[in-house]
């Protein structure tokens, strides 16, 4: 196998005054990395081609023909032939420290079903006045907080970048998509931990509608390039980005200074709240299944993935008991989606010898691990406060007397909340998401969807779409399903479904 693999994207028959120079990475595996390296001259003919190819397009086309495309786009993903496909296929692993099973399940077949044309959001803007209690959006329910107050307004971009994290898969994909509803031109720097996908999403578009592809520019660039970071703010109406707090304080302090509204997504963490009513001896093996797929999809490495688990007494099964189910589901999952080469072994057994060391001193803990330290279970009653998991499939469950004293375990975290796994009756849910919105959470998903992404769904509280329009101070929840049981019984069908489908292809 051998690859060498444009990280970057922008129209072909551009030409630059002065000819650009171009780096080369060998990553190992025969794959090697090509990247430009930028001048501000380069940029500022990037910049202007996307400008202009907008407006060539505008007169062109319009949003349903934008559907149309990036559902032929998606075809071409989905085909286990697709060339670009297969390039991914070799060489996201490599790239990222991914399985191969996580990238074609995940990265590919549950992402593009969840990028279908009639899954993308074109809706006017919701008036939270309308929404001070839970209402329907999309097949889920949203309500809003806060009070309305617009720091950014614009209804025509012209250009949007987008600054990716990467963490997860197939961001680069979502935001380029999202432009194109608003008729923008968009840049996107991909990371230096995945360059890959961005490029070789932009190119499937080319592909199908080379005119709405060459509104694109995927430019690979590290991130302490001030010299590009500030030209490229310079040239946009807005920036939205994703990472860490190292990214938001300096992408913070650089739109200030450029004086950019900046769309900004960052550190969170997420959780399960599962209660009682689910832990009788028929449905907590399957809660247990459905948690498990949460905590071993990308490893545990997005915002939305769950670091604690809190369980509720009172069921037929207690939280001690649900954490040794969970570890049997552990298990199989990760048999079904083995962890990459970026294993995070040192982390699994950095907790494994902390929490053994408690065990054995007699403390309120027990440990259920694996033999070859792919994940780790953690039964917890010593520490009842919310703490951050090592990750990479090592995950607490702790007792709670009742859901909703949770909130003060989370409260202090606040607009670091992000993500709520739940299995909760209807008859709670509403009340718990209530309060669990007031104290900061976003997002409100049924087990085993924490990393599923809707597409009508807000970010952070704030809906994708109108972000790139308008940012006020209302604060959206969402919850994704109006019938948290029907969820749950569809959500078991899925899992069981792709997992039996990984397990079946290991054994043939």
């Amino acid at each position: 196998m051998k690859h060498l693999v444009d990280c970057f994207f922008w129209d072909p028959a551009l030409r630059f005054d002065a000819e650009l120079s171009f780096t080369s990475e060998d990553i190992g595996d025969g794959i090697s990395l090509r990247k430009p390296v930028f001048t501000v001259e380069a940029l500022g003919n990037i910049i202007d081609r996307i400008k202009t190819a907008r407006l060539d397009y505008l007169r062109t086309h319009d949003i349903p023909a934008v559907f149309d495309t990036i559902d032929k786009v998606n075809a071409l993903w989905r085909n286990p032939d697709y060339q670009g496909r297969k390039i991914a296929r070799d060489v996201l692993p490599v790239v990222t420290g991914f399985s191969i099973e996580m990238i074609e399940s995940w990265g590919f077949d549950i992402f593009f079903d969840i990028l279908k044309k009639e899954n993308l959001p074109l809706a006017g803007k919701l008036q939270a006045q309308n929404y001070q209690k839970f209402l329907p959006c999309g097949d889920g329910l949203v309500k809003a907080y806060g009070t309305p107050h617009v720091s950014y307004l614009n209804y025509e971009p012209e250009v949007i970048g987008h600054i990716c994290a990467g963490n997860i898969l197939g961001l680069a994909a979502f935001e380029m998509v999202m432009d194109k509803l608003v008729d923008a031109a968009t840049w996107v720097k991909v990371p230096s931990e995945e360059p890959v996908f961005g490029a070789l999403y932009a190119k499937s578009i080319e592909e199908i509608d080379p005119l709405l592809a060459h509104t694109i520019a995927v430019l690979p660039f590290r991130s302490d390039n001030t010299m590009v970071q500030e030209f490229l703010f310079s040239k946009s109406n807005l920036v939205r980005a994703t990472g860490g707090e190292h990214a938001r304080k300096n992408l913070s302090e650089l739109a200030t200074r450029q004086r950019v509204p900046l769309a900004g997504h960052w550190h969170k963490f997420s959780f399960i709240t599962i209660a009682r009513e689910y832990l009788n001896k028929t449905q907590a093996s399957e809660i247990a299944e459905l948690s498990s797929l949460d905590v071993c999809a990308w490893d545990q490495q997005g915002c939305f993935s769950p670091q604690e688990i809190y369980v509720e007494i009172g069921g037929d099964v207690s939280p001690k008991k649900f954490a040794e189910l969970l570890a049997v589901e552990m298990e199989r999952t990760t048999r079904a989606f083995p962890k990459g080469t970026n294993s995070g072994k040192i982390q699994v057994l950095d907790g494994y010898y902390q929490y053994f060391t408690k065990e054995t001193m007699g403390e309120s803990v027990k440990i259920f691990t694996s033999k070859t330290h792919q994940w780790l279970v953690i039964y917890d009653e010593s520490n009842p406060n919310c703490e951050p998991s090592p990750l990479f499939r090592v995950i607490r469950v702790k007792p709670v007397a009742d859901i909703m004293d949770i909130l003060q375990k989370v409260r202090p975290l606040g607009t670091f909340l992000q993500t709520v796994g739940v299995a909760i009756p209807p008859d709670r849910l509403i009340a718990f998401v209530d309060a669990i919105g007031q104290a900061g959470a976003t997002n409100i998903r049924t087990i085993s969807g924490m990393t599923l992404q809707k597409t009508w769904e807000p970010w952070d509280g704030r809906f994708p779409l109108q972000e790139l329009f308008e940012h006020d101070a209302i604060h959206w929840v969402s919850i994704d399903t109006r019938d948290i049981n029907a969820e749950i019984k569809n959500s078991l069908l899925r899992k069981r479904l792709i997992v039996d489908k990984r397990l079946m292809a290991k054994k043939s």
